[in-house]
Formats: C-alpha cells, sequence, structure tokens
C-alpha cells in the first residue's frame, strides 16, 4: 500500500495529518476495487446485457482512474512534485464533473421512469444506452484514424464503429455542479491557473528564500506546500461526491425479474 513518507507529513499542516490518512484509505479502497478485469465486448445483440456490460465498463474505468490519480498524488506529493500535483487536483474536479453529469443530470431521470412501473422494457433500456455509450466513449479526437492500425488487428472491432459519439464540454459539467456548490468554481479556477505557464504554475516551483522568491533550485521553503496545505482538504472533500455517484451507478443495474423479455 503506497503511503505519504514521513518528510511530506513533517512538512505538511499538522491539522492536515489526518486528511493524509483518509487519503490513504481512499488510495487502498480504490486500489482493491481496480484489481477486476472487464474484457471490453459492447457488440451483443441483447439491450439488456449491452447496458450491464456499459455500466460495468463505466464503473471499472472510474475505480481504475481514480485509483491511480490518488497513487499519483501521494507519489507527487513524496516527491515534492508540486507541478504534478496541480495537474492531478484538475484531473480529479473534471472527471468528477464529468461523472457527475452523466449518472446525476442524464441518467438518474431516465433510469427513474424506467422503474416506476416495476418493469423496464426493451425500449427503455435503448433510451438510456446512448448516454451510457457517450459517456464511456465519447471523443472530440478522432482515435479511428489515429489507431486505425492497432483497431484493425483486434477481432470484432474495426475502426469508427465505437468512436461515434462527441463529448460533452467539461465546462458544461462544472457548470451544472457549480449550481449546487458554489465552491467547486474557485477550485476550479485555482487548479486551472496552477497547470497553466502562467504565475499560478510557476509558483507551484519556487521557493522563498530569505524572504524573496526564487524560482527552482533545492534551497529555501516550497511556495506550492501553502497551496497544498490550502487546497488539499477540498480535494479530499470531492470523495464523498465520486462515492455518491458510483453508488448511484452501481444501482442502476436492472435486475432480471424486472426486465420484460
Amino acid at each position: 500500500m503506497i503511503k505519504f513518507t514521513s518528510k511530506i507529513r513533517q512538512k505538511i499542516n499538522p491539522n492536515l495529518i489526518n486528511q493524509l490518512e483518509k487519503f490513504e484509505e481512499i488510495t487502498e479502497f480504490l486500489h482493491e476495487k481496480s484489481q477486476k478485469n472487464l474484457m471490453w465486448h459492447p457488440l451483443k445483440k441483447d439491450s439488456y446485457d449491452l447496458y450491464d456490460h456499459y455500466l460495468e465498463a463505466i464503473l471499472t474505468v472510474y475505480f481504475n482512474k481514480y485509483y491511480l490519480l490518488c497513487k499519483s498524488l501521494i507519489q507527487a506529493l513524496n516527491e515534492e512534485n508540486y507541478l504534478l500535483y496541480g495537474l492531478i487536483g484538475r484531473s480529479l474536479i473534471e472527471h468528477t464533473a464529468i461523472l457527475r453529469y452523466y449518472v446525476t443530470s442524464k441518467m438518474f431521470p431516465l433510469v427513474e421512469i424506467a422503474l416506476e412501473d416495476g418493469k423496464v422494457t426493451p425500449e427503455e433500456v435503448e433510451t438510456i444506452i446512448p448516454w451510457l455509450e457517450k459517456h464511456l466513449i465519447g471523443n472530440r479526437f478522432d482515435w479511428g484514424d489515429f489507431l486505425a492500425d492497432y483497431f484493425d488487428e483486434l477481432d470484432n472491432l474495426k475502426s469508427g464503429n465505437i468512436l461515434k459519439n462527441s463529448q460533452v464540454n467539461v465546462i458544461t459539467c462544472l457548470k451544472k455542479w457549480i449550481e449546487q456548490d458554489k465552491s467547486i468554481q474557485n477550485l476550479y479556477e485555482l487548479f486551472c491557473d496552477l497547470v497553466h505557464p502562467n504565475l499560478g504554475s510557476t509558483l507551484l516551483i519556487s521557493n522563498v528564500v530569505d524572504n524573496q522568491i526564487c524560482i527552482g533550485g533545492h534551497s529555501g521553503d516550497a511556495i506550492a506546500l501553502e497551496i497544498v496545505n490550502r487546497t488539499l482538504n477540498q480535494l479530499l472533500m470531492i470523495f464523498g461526491e465520486v462515492s455518491h455517484q458510483l453508488k448511484q451507478l452501481q444501482e442502476f443495474k436492472f435486475a432480471d425479474f424486472i426486465r420484460v423479455l
């Protein structure tokens, strides 16, 4: 199990030690969840099976992505790579905004309607599948051309047959989230500034030496450490939202007895 080193524990604000331990627990939980292998086989005739397959795929994707992001955040702080901390923080916010948008704003209302009468028709399932596809594989970049030779070598998977949906803009997803939680706006704006080529990202590689800002080097106190002190708890709180959304996804699976065959 990956943990924060004693070095970073000594440097960080003492009030955040409990948050570090919670972050380690979340990372270990995600590590356990990411152990499952899911073979990609979306070409199914039965809409119920396709629906379930997409749900499992989305859950597997998120468990793996969040695990790697959490693991990388711990490694970044252990190595005092604060520039990477900024990149990971922004990625965590964006992934969660997209997860929340698809699950709460788009899929939940459709699943709720489908379950109202205690049974789910193939037509109802087929209204939800496009959102599952868009969530899982929607993109703007043409991966079909980029990886054409690679895709041609895979069984039952040809270039272009799954790469057909445009992705929802992350700003759209963030706006939906900000409507419910205003604090996300300031947090996201901060992390955007921390990864852009401007003062924000420059501060992440700067130290205070003799009460002056020193860019680069290994002496003095890292300015970025204060940024971590002010943002780590907010990043940790995002996982409350992540947990809620992933639990909803797990509950979206239609039991066999409510299917209309």
